[in-house]
């Protein structure tokens, strides 16, 4: 399965665990000049702006490592374009998170 494929799946499945924690998905795939976020979602007055990473195995290490510091800071000034785009429309958030979401779809082999 190519990467892209991959990913998308990954940002599915981090869209139903999410929705089954009660957020509610407010914009995947968010781009603007500044960056781009995975998945946005509320839940109350939280707003988290999600980075979702995929991998088929950990072999090398978790998913949440390959966020450096350059893509939290591609992540956190699309963040501002978003809630300047919701500001105009009346919404602010009470709090805002920026999360990674780790999905790993590990094949073990001869496991038993």
């Amino acid at each position: 399965m190519d990467n892209i494929k991959l990913g998308r799946i990954g940002e599915e499945t981090a869209a139903e665990i999410l929705r089954s924690k009660g957020f509610q998905i407010l914009q995947k795939n968010y781009k603007c000049s500044m960056g781009e976020v995975d998945i946005i979602a509320a839940k109350g007055s939280l707003i988290s702006f999600i980075e979702v990473k995929t991998r088929q195995s950990r072999a090398y290490g978790r998913p949440c490592e390959s966020v450096g510091k350059d893509k939290q800071k591609h992540i956190k000034n699309a963040a501002v374009c978003y809630l300047k785009e919701m500001e105009k429309k009346g919404y602010v958030p009470g709090r805002v998170s920026f999360d990674v979401m780790e999905i790993t779809a590990e094949h073990i082999t001869a496991a038993f």
